[in-house]
């Protein structure tokens, strides 16, 4: 039903004004009698599902004060109703704020962020755009579409312009990129690059270029807001600065310590002589987190950064870890992920399951796709250039890759042909090597990390093999991750360990070669 539709039982609305619209989104006011309400539609690919998302976070939220209320009446199908909080967003405002207001709506934002946490709920996408000015002045928070009541969530690694929320005021660990859980200190940094902004102006970073934002969150220190706005007071400045920290252990813990904090600098304004203000003295975190880096794992973390640094200059081919369940191997790996971005490179991981050995649940598989998903963002001029070299490196075998993965074949517009059935399992081991030699290069250097090695069959082995019995390439480090457990003398590559610490082997050009394909089986 559209916007200007029929309301079941009660008649149309005197009138509808679009607010907003997007391939994804519609938002209208609809003008009854009286009042007004707010529908929105979800529109475009799963619709319905993101509908019942957010449906669902809302009603977790209810009564929640400063966030977005359903309402039960009019209902509209395959929409959300809201009340009618206002259609002036943070992002509308002449900026920068005077700073009793700043204080005023800081507070307020604080104690709308700590209700929603209380309940559970990461908004995941807090920014100006997604906070509106109520007719009483109080900010109110919207668009719950990206909001999770998961405690923690692990992103994918993505390329940087598909980054999932408001890039300028995004978390690090959002980015997918330094290999931390996202839970509701995203938030809080996110709310502090909003501040930023009302305080000075501009986000800390700016906005614009996907690539830069993406370094700039994970590298650069941002101007503290006092040097920006000499106005601001300093106690206000450093709250934001701690809320932009970037080791999530570092900044806030919890938005009710940071409301805590925001009242203390609001009394200073007015009491001069007020006990002095010291922040996070209050903030105590809702719940035990873990560290977000490991503790223990110096030894090893170096030597897959130093497998990086020589897959760099094509010396290194991969290294394995190796250990029991539960020590730890995966989130030694993850580690990477910051050092990949920090040299441009990409981090792709795919991970076999115990009972499961159809294509979906084959890390190679997984990866691949990734990969394909990254290349896919990539502009145009670059993917033409990609495009060339790897239909070079495959020739004859581009219509396999094209039959098997469906983002190359997107990328390379070649049509599906997998050719002879007998020999497609040797030649896709063989395609995806080549694929991997046109992609890496110094410049833009790839991880590829295949977990759960232990329960991989012997033809998706085969590929794993291929990459580290071959010359190495500049920029290609290839790392699995298995278990003790899950490796005994039957297993296809029992060969290829020994007992060690946790890193079990890495491959130097100059050192020990793994056996062949063919031997090893």
């Amino acid at each position: 039903m559209g916007a200007g539709g029929v309301l079941p039982g009660r008649g149309p609305p005197a009138r509808a004004e679009v607010l907003h619209e997007s391939a994804l989104t519609r938002v209208t006011r609809l003008f009854f009698p009286g009042r007004t309400v707010i529908r929105k539609e979800p529109l475009g690919p799963h619709a319905e599902r993101r509908l019942r998302h957010e449906v669902a976070m809302l009603e977790r939220l209810r009564g929640v004060p400063g966030v977005a209320e359903l309402v039960e009446a009019p209902r509209q199908a395959g929409s959300i109703v809201l009340a009618d909080a206002g259609d002036t967003a943070l992002a509308g405002l002449t900026t920068p704020l005077a700073v009793d207001e700043l204080i005023r709506l800081a507070v307020e934002l604080a104690r709308a962020v700590a209700g929603m946490h209380r309940r559970g709920v990461i908004h995941r996408d807090i920014s100006p755009a997604n906070i509106v000015i109520s007719g009483d002045g109080g900010p109110c928070l919207v668009d719950f579409a990206l909001a999770t009541s998961s405690a923690e969530i692990r992103p994918e690694f993505t390329h940087y312009s598909e980054i999932v929320g408001s890039l300028a005021y995004l978390a690090p660990e959002q980015t997918g990129r330094t290999g931390r859980s996202v839970d509701q200190r995203a938030d809080l940094y996110a709310l502090g690059a909003t501040l930023y902004e009302l305080a000075t102006g501009e986000p800390p970073f700016g906005s614009g270029d996907p690539l830069r934002l993406t370094h700039d969150h994970l590298a650069r220190v941002p101007v503290a807001p006092a040097q920006v706005n000499p106005a601001l007071p300093g106690l206000l400045s450093e709250v934001v600065m701690h809320l932009l920290e970037k080791e999530p252990d570092h900044r806030y813990q919890t938005a009710d310590g940071l409301g805590h904090d925001l009242e203390q600098v609001r009394d200073a304004q007015t009491r001069p002589a007020a006990a002095p203000v010291r922040i996070g003295e209050h903030d105590v975190p809702l719940r035990l987190l873990p560290p977000p880096r490991l503790v223990g794992r110096d030894a090893e973390l170096a030597t897959l950064e130093t497998a990086f640094e020589e897959a760099l200059a094509g010396r290194c081919r991969g290294a394995l870890v190796g250990g029991v369940p539960g020590v730890g191997k995966t989130a030694l790996v993850d580690q990477l992920r910051s050092v990949v971005t920090g040299r441009d490179g990409w981090f792709v991981a795919g991970k076999f399951d115990q009972y499961r050995r159809d294509m979906e649940f084959d890390a190679g598989y997984q990866a691949f796709r990734a990969l394909g998903r990254l290349l896919l963002a990539e502009p145009e001029d670059e993917l033409a250039k990609v495009r060339e070299r790897i239909i070079e490196a495959v020739g004859p075998n581009a219509g396999l890759l094209t039959a098997v993965v469906p983002e190359f074949a997107a990328l390379l517009a070649v049509p599906p042909d997998p050719g002879d059935p007998l020999t497609a399992q040797a030649r896709t081991q063989r395609v995806g090597v080549q694929v991997l030699r046109a992609v890496a290069s110094r410049k833009r250097p790839v991880v590829v990390f295949v977990d759960d090695l232990q329960w991989g069959g012997r033809t998706p082995l085969g590929f794993v093999d291929l990459v580290l019995s071959e010359e190495p390439v500049e920029g290609l480090l290839l790392v699995g991750a298995y278990r003790d457990d899950g490796v005994d003398a039957a297993h296809p590559r029992q060969a290829c360990y020994r007992p060690s610490p946790m890193l079990r082997r890495t491959w130097w050009t100059s050192s020990w070669r793994p056996p062949s394909p063919r031997a090893s089986w």
